[in-house]
């Protein structure tokens, strides 16, 4: 069962682990309100987790009601887990203003790797965003 990670600094030290998987890719999935992530880690809106209420309930171990309309779920098993125990699930929620600046964040980075890819980065951050009503 998912444990819920609070404090700011394991909250930060997985979205550092996620941060691989922002790339266009996701963005374009955000930009839908569409989950995305990889083996190990993974965001999902709440759209997601009431259309598997199955998930949800019995392997996040969450009433949906715990989540605001307007959080993501970030999700991470080991050995994405900040905990060294092998069967380790951690997971953390986010306001999607919160979430918006994280992938603001990562998207500087990303332009700052890849500048050709400025606009296509920019276009789904924006695309983003008002996916988001931000």
């Amino acid at each position: 069962m998912y444990i819920t990670l609070t404090d700011t600094k394991e909250k930060e030290w997985l979205l550092g682990k996620y941060s691989y998987n922002i790339k266009l890719g996701s963005l374009k999935c955000f930009s839908q309100k569409l989950g995305y992530g990889d083996d190990f880690m993974g965001v999902l809106f709440k759209n997601e987790l009431e259309d598997d209420p199955y998930m949800t309930q019995t392997e996040l171990g969450i009433d949906i009601n715990r989540v605001d309309d307007n959080q993501i779920l970030l999700t991470a098993d080991y050995p994405a887990t900040i905990s060294d125990d092998k069967n380790a699930q951690e997971m953390i929620f986010m306001h999607f203003d919160e979430f918006y600046g994280y992938l603001v964040e990562i998207v500087n980075e990303r332009i700052a790797e890849t500048p050709s890819d400025k606009a296509e980065y920019e276009q789904l951050l924006s695309e983003v965003k008002t996916a988001l009503g931000l």
